[in-house]
């Protein structure tokens, strides 16, 4: 493997800290959604976001020789005064998630857009779950 693994390391780790972050609020959201079904989808939503960060230490494993710390962190997760307000925070950062992991695939080995593809619909599918949600 012969990248430059400045970009990509940076985005991989900023990609697992928004992960972390939906991983939260997914909790609040699976806490006071209003309705059974809510609860369900919201469930769902957390289950794609661990494996999705179980599918990103996998790739940071293989790719450890190459990582490279980095310091930066996101901004504070805001308290929510309502579920609404939790599921569009999640939606805004499950799309962040998804941008990333596209930008991703441009920077690493082919080995790997499998898995990021797979990350970018599963993500595609949470926020189609949020939406649904919300209406």
């Amino acid at each position: 493997m012969t990248m430059n693994c400045n970009n990509a390391c940076h985005t991989l780790h900023r990609l697992t800290e928004l992960l972390k972050q939906l991983a939260i609020v997914y909790g609040y959201l699976i806490q006071n959604a209003p309705t059974e079904d809510s609860r369900r989808m919201m469930e769902l939503n957390l289950m794609t976001v661990r494996n999705s960060l179980a599918r990103l230490e996998d790739i940071m494993n293989e790719m450890s020789e190459f990582m490279t710390p980095t310091g930066e962190t996101l901004e504070q997760i805001p308290s929510f005064t309502n579920f609404v307000e939790a599921a569009r925070f999640a939606f805004t950062r499950g799309t962040q998630v998804i941008a990333m992991a596209n930008k991703l695939i441009m920077m690493i080995d082919d080995c790997y857009h499998n898995s990021l593809r797979g990350i970018i619909v599963d993500h595609q599918l949470n926020a189609m779950r949020i939406l649904f949600v919300l209406t």
